[in-house]
């Protein structure tokens, strides 16, 4: 038994397939013009501020109706007045994900609405507890998982239903980290975007049948001055800074969009600066150059 129900094999009379001889729309080159994501209903969570304002602003850049969730109502407040003017749909909700009755009170209210969503985007995440297991906290566990496990699986679970019963060919997309590889010292954080790296391969085979795609971003450290730099960053060897929050919101472009990212399930894209590379060999190259 999987999350999302049985899994089919390819070929099963209840996957979505393309008549005979009927162009794929990721293969139409007008989609480049009129935008790779127009027409498409986004839902993302977490939205607010930092990567996921950068995910809905570049998605709805691309022509995307935007639906998103933030704990904050002035957060929501904003960007509904950031993204108003275009000619997309831009509606923010508040919720809690940590909560089953927003997530069911949340999808309840897009069905009323008659909205199916194409894209769904599990940004929303925290991190917090202490740097060492023999601190160990079961609250402060359970808290994390909730926020950056249990509760995004929850609202998967019900946009990937209507998927399916709709049959649109969707994309999921998770925000994982690259701790889910590489040692952060805050275990609970690092355990977390660790089961969702897994998360993303599971689903990607439970739901390929039904053409719909999961993906996951790793990003490494994301973060801009007042002014909207990159922060200077000595252990990212590309730029030595940084990850302004924008390429990650261009990332979930590219693997949302069909033109691009048709073929391309269960993989986890790794934006870090080369983050993720650096290690004592590296600290004594720095150390002793041209050695």
């Amino acid at each position: 038994m999987t999350l999302f129900g049985n899994r089919k094999q390819p070929g099963d009379a209840s996957s979505p397939v393309r008549p005979p001889g009927a162009p794929a729309a990721a293969e139409n080159p007008a989609a480049l013009a009129t935008g790779l994501l127009a027409g498409k209903n986004v839902l993302v969570t977490g939205a607010g501020q930092n990567i996921g304002r950068a995910i809905a602003l570049e998605m709805a850049r691309q022509g995307a109706n935007l639906f998103f969730t933030d704990i904050e109502s002035e957060r929501v407040e904003a960007l509904e007045k950031e993204l108003a003017g275009r000619e997309s749909v831009a509606r923010g909700f508040l919720s809690d994900i940590t909560k089953n009755e927003d997530i069911d009170a949340l999808c309840g209210r897009l069905t009323d609405d008659g909205i199916l969503i194409d894209v769904l985007v599990n940004n929303v995440g925290v991190q917090s507890g202490s740097d060492t297991l023999l601190d160990f906290s079961q609250s402060e566990w359970e808290r994390t998982f909730s926020v950056n496990l249990f509760g995004p699986l929850r609202l998967t679970s019900n946009i990937v239903r209507n998927m399916r019963s709709a049959k649109i060919a969707g994309s999921v997309l998770f925000i994982t980290s690259i701790h889910q590889w590489t040692v952060r010292t805050v275990p609970s954080y690092s355990a977390s975007k660790s089961a969702l790296g897994m998360v993303v391969k599971e689903l990607a085979l439970d739901l390929a049948p039904y053409g719909i795609r999961v993906n996951g971003i790793a990003p490494g450290w994301v973060a801009e001055d007042s002014r909207g730099e990159p922060v200077r960053h000595k252990y990212c060897p590309l730029h030595n800074t940084s990850i302004s929050p924008r390429y990650i919101g261009r990332a979930a472009v590219y693997l949302s969009a069909d033109y691009f990212s048709r073929q391309t399930t269960g993989t986890v894209l790794k934006v870090d600066g080369g983050l993720s590379l650096w290690n004592h060999c590296c600290e004594q190259k720095q150390a002793k150059p041209g050695q």
